[in-house]
């Protein structure tokens, strides 16, 4: 009997059809990859955790304000700290020591910041001053429960930092911790 060469040819390319189809993944699978790699998110508000593989950066503006030796006390207000990650107090060498009073928490804006119970927001703190012994202290208002780390204080020193944390309690209430980074280098 003799071979069809148009047989054996379909038959072959059937064959390597077939083991490509087999190996290859499907339209569909790609497009879940490409999916998967880019993500999305439904609108500002996440109920889900969030696995976050590249890293993460959380930033704002940056809010600076120069005091001379008459202003001695300032507030740290909702719509400044909802708009800035960074909060500079700058001062001349003849500038007083400064007192920055967390505003209270029935203040309206604090509803922007941190709407929720367990909400929580950060910021940073420095205290810029060229006096030699110019410090800055954090005081708190009506329904702020002020917190420091053991040990510590709620004042900062000449060209220090600190970290403001900040978070909503079931009451109105909000909790705030001052910690205080000094030089290391």
């Amino acid at each position: 009997m003799k071979q069809n060469p148009l047989l054996t040819l379909g038959v072959a390319l059937a064959l390597v059809l077939g083991l490509v189809g087999i190996f290859t993944p499907s339209v569909t699978e790609r497009v879940v990859e490409v999916v998967k790699d880019l993500g999305a998110f439904s609108g500002p508000d996440v109920y889900s955790k969030i696995f976050l593989h590249e890293g993460f950066v959380d930033g704002g503006a940056v809010f600076a304000t120069t005091t001379t030796v008459s202003a001695d006390s300032t507030s740290l207000a909702p719509n400044v700290l909802a708009k800035h990650k960074v909060i500079r107090f700058l001062g001349s060498s003849t500038a007083a020591a400064l007192t920055a009073t967390i505003a209270a928490s029935t203040t309206s804006g604090w509803v922007n910041i941190l709407p929720n119970p367990g909400d929580t927001a950060s910021w940073f703190i420095e205290n810029g001053y060229t006096a030699a012994a110019t410090t800055t202290t954090i005081a708190a208002g009506t329904g702020i429960d002020l917190q420091e780390p053991d040990g510590q204080n709620v004042v900062i020193g000449i060209n220090n930092y600190a970290k403001l944390e900040c978070f909503r309690e079931a009451s109105t209430d909000i909790v705030c911790t001052v910690d205080e980074f000094i030089p290391g280098d």
